[in-house]
């Protein structure tokens, strides 16, 4: 028994049966003789991809073009008589049936495992229709563009773009700042719908934790002009700026070890008090006061095409800087450009040094700097909440982000000096 080839006959069967499983279900209301195509058809259709592909010869695929066309007109003449018969002239069924003839070929060719992937996605986005046409409905038009342009950036962008140093000091590597770019953009993108979708169903404080995702500055400014209108408890609002300032550290965790995980254990001491610190404030807050809805909170589309460029460009000039500040005044020149970078943007700066620790850089310089602008962007939080938002919010979040500075100053002085 030539038990590979069993092997992927039978995941050739298992694709056809969950896509088939996924349509019968579709048309289960249908009588047997109006159905279009259904499990079993779904299943022998699989089969008859991997049969022809397991006797076809690596250099011939003439038996493989000729199942495909045999299948294809079968298709087209199903077509027209459902089309006559029900009148629904959609094609999915149609195309999803010759799409597994292909997948049963694929898998018993040598790629079981890509083509059974393929097949649990195609019955994924056939199953969804539903909900997936119910979210283009509420697209607006540039989240659309935002969507189109991280599967753009991913897909062609990043793969074109040469691996290799180039620049002053071959200090950029365009491959990589491709890859941060689509990174920070990943998790802002996923920040900006959590709220985006979910809404006033969030409540304030959930608000500001997703929001904090894609911009904690954005949800500071905003909740701290809310509480100029006193349309909210400020002390509620407060609570909600620590929350998205705490954020910051869940994410940056997650681009730092995406790019760098040997810095998580020395960062982890000062950035976790940096986050507990104002969680702990926060939920102090919360429990003796009622909920509140977030109201109109505007996030800026975090995808945008010259956000996304502009970042890029800003990478690259961090990744010159750090280089040659590090060539010319030592780890001084290092620290001295992350307080500067964090006065407005901590991820960028984060980032570079995450990439250049244990290659220009020496991993503790780089952590202590890592350390150095989150300090400084939580104190730039801090600062804001207080000179927008007046004293009623100096005694809450700019307290709170007092102490966490204050914790996470002596936790990084105790344990990386």
């Amino acid at each position: 028994m030539d038990e590979p080839l069993l092997y992927r006959l039978a995941v050739a069967l298992g694709i056809g049966v969950i896509v088939g499983l996924e349509r019968g279900w579709k048309t289960r209301d249908q009588h047997g003789g109006r159905r279009p195509a259904g499990i079993r058809t779904f299943t022998l259709a699989a089969l008859f991809g991997g049969v022809l592909a397991a006797i076809s010869t690596p250099d011939r695929y003439a038996l493989l073009a000729a199942g495909a066309l045999v299948l294809g007109a079968l298709v087209i003449v199903g077509y027209f008589i459902t089309a006559r018969d029900n009148h629904d002239f959609g094609m999915t069924t149609e195309l999803a049936l010759l799409t597994t003839y292909g997948l049963g070929a694929i898998a018993v060719r040598g790629a079981p495992f890509e083509a059974a992937a393929a097949g649990v996605v195609m019955t994924l986005a056939l199953g969804l229709k539903t909900e997936m046409h119910a979210a283009i409905e509420h697209l607006d038009r540039r989240e659309l563009l935002a969507t189109l342009q991280l599967v753009a950036i991913a897909a062609v962008l990043v793969p074109l773009l040469p691996e290799r140093n180039v620049g002053p000091w071959a200090a950029i590597n365009p491959r990589v700042i491709g890859m941060l770019v689509l990174l920070i953009a990943a998790v802002s993108y996923a920040g900006y719908f959590a709220v985006r979708v979910l809404g006033a169903r969030l409540g304030l404080m959930l608000t500001a934790l997703f929001g904090g995702l894609t911009s904690s500055t954005a949800i500071t400014v905003a909740y701290a002009r809310r509480a100029r209108e006193a349309a909210t408890d400020p002390a509620l609002l407060g609570a909600g700026i620590v929350v998205a300032a705490a954020t910051m550290v869940p994410r940056l965790a997650i681009e730092i070890g995406a790019v760098n995980a040997a810095l998580l254990p020395t960062l982890w001491p000062p950035l976790t008090a940096l986050a507990a610190i104002p969680l702990i404030g926060a939920a102090w807050i919360a429990r003796r006061r009622p909920p509140a809805t977030p109201g109109d909170i505007r996030l800026a589309n975090p995808l945008q095409l010259q956000s996304a460029l502009g970042f890029g460009l800003l990478l690259s000039a961090f990744f010159i800087a750090a280089e040659a500040l590090r060539r010319w005044l030592g780890d001084t020149g290092v620290y001295a450009m992350a307080a500067a970078a964090g006065l407005a943007d901590v991820d960028a700066i984060s980032l570079t040094l995450a990439r250049a620790a244990g290659r220009s850089v020496a991993p503790d310089t780089a952590a202590r700097a890592i350390v150095l602008a989150t300090l400084v962007n939580t104190a730039v939080k801090a600062s804001l909440a207080a000179l927008l938002g007046g004293p009623r919010l100096l005694r809450s979040a700019s307290l709170i982000l007092g102490v966490a500075l204050a914790g996470a100053a002596t936790i990084a002085a105790l344990t990386m000096l």
